[in-house]
């Protein structure tokens, strides 16, 4: 990143918020995807599964295959990615639309981690949340916005307007290529610090518990007898939030030690699993604002501290790169453990997730990047 620039981090924080904003709009978009071409709903999970199946492999491309990269990857990945997005609105079978989906998700994966891992490179708690809160309002408008379109132009129509957003991210990236991409400098080997890696873990194993948890709300809820007007309103009200959260968390107060942070994310993240069986519709809407407020929280405070403890450029593009790891891990992991044992086996891999989780936060405990304001005194890279 060029530290002469003081605009560099805001561009590569757009950049990367509109990069993971797929999956905020998901449930518009799939509605939209099966009213286009047909598509039933059985497919929509494959679907979800190929794009951010897509987005980690993008995401794996940027940390270890980065020097074999071009040095516009993003600029090309963005425009690759708009192409997947009109094909998108053209396509009708299955297979075809997996691959578009899968190569979107590749493209946009590549964005994000440069762009995030850049972004990180001051600043790393603001940066994160920043995004999250960027990624939060981005995608509540466009989720809002979508429907009246599609009202007005036709489903067919709006998916090709989607195409709008990978357009953005390349204009941003073509007029300052340096602001999203992080290198150091050459001859020079920078190492990493165990604690760093353990805090690069306790980011991964969080954003797994919450994908596990995350995923399996609806159907649970659903198996308790709850109709989707609370779950609407449940969604909802966690989105706002967690949008408060992340607001929050820019701040760069920590009133509270990380592990301690940890136990209490943990606590938030299981809610759904204890208080959605007692069919209770306030406190199952509690638990999804709980839910959305603990994940918020820890995800932000992890990435932050993990990017602050080393000063390598790729591992913070490591640190980027465990976001949408965790997102296609944790689902997949989730259906597994309640295909073999239901929802004990749901929560059991929680729980076992959060310990990780929290075990890494105390091998992490004394790190010079957790002081009160550790990323007041990073410079750029």
């Amino acid at each position: 990143m060029e530290p002469s620039s003081a605009r560099a981090p805001w561009r590569a924080i757009v950049v990367a918020a509109l990069a993971c904003l797929q999956p905020g709009i998901d449930p518009v978009f799939l509605t939209l995807l099966s009213q286009a071409g047909g598509l039933p709903a059985q497919t929509h999970g494959w679907i979800v599964g190929a794009t951010q199946g897509g987005m980690a492999i993008g995401a794996l491309l940027v940390w270890r295959r980065r020097p074999f990269l071009p040095r516009r990857a993003s600029l090309f990945a963005a425009l690759v990615a708009i192409v997947a997005a009109i094909a998108t609105g053209v396509a009708r079978d299955l297979a075809a639309m997996l691959a578009i989906r899968a190569t979107f998700g590749v493209a946009m994966g590549i964005v994000y981690t440069e762009a995030m891992g850049a972004a990180a490179a001051t600043h790393p708690t603001r940066s994160y949340a920043t995004v999250f809160l960027s990624q939060l309002l981005l995608s509540t408008v466009t989720a809002l916005a979508l429907p009246t379109l599609s009202h007005a132009a036709g489903a067919r129509a709006t998916l090709l307007a989607l195409a709008l957003v990978p357009l953005v991210v390349a204009l941003l990236v073509a007029g300052a290529p340096s602001v999203v991409r992080e290198e150091a400098p050459r001859g020079v080997a920078r190492a990493t610090s165990p604690i760093a890696w353990a805090l690069a873990l306790a980011t991964f194993a969080f954003i797994c518990a919450t994908m596990m948890v995350w995923s399996s709300a609806g159907a649970l809820a659903t198996d308790h007898g709850f109709d989707a007007g609370a779950i609407g309103v449940a969604v909802a009200i966690g989105s706002i939030t967690g949008a408060a959260t992340a607001l929050a968390m820019m701040r760069e107060r920590r009133r509270w030690p990380l592990p301690l942070t940890g136990l209490a994310a943990s606590a938030c993240l299981l809610a759904p699993l204890v208080l959605t069986p007692l069919g209770d519709r306030t406190l199952f809407v509690g638990a999804i604002v709980l839910l959305n407020i603990g994940s918020t929280a820890i995800i932000i405070r992890c990435s932050g501290a993990a990017a602050a403890a080393s000063d390598d450029a790729v591992f913070r593009r490591f640190v980027a790169c465990t976001h949408p790891l965790g997102m296609i891990a944790g689902p997949l992991a989730g259906a597994g453990l309640t295909a073999l044992a239901g929802v004990s086996g749901l929560a059991g891999g929680a729980l076992a997730s959060l310990a990780c989780g929290c075990g890494a936060l105390l091998v992490g405990a004394g790190a010079p990047s957790l002081s009160r304001y550790p990323e007041k005194t990073r410079s750029a890279a």
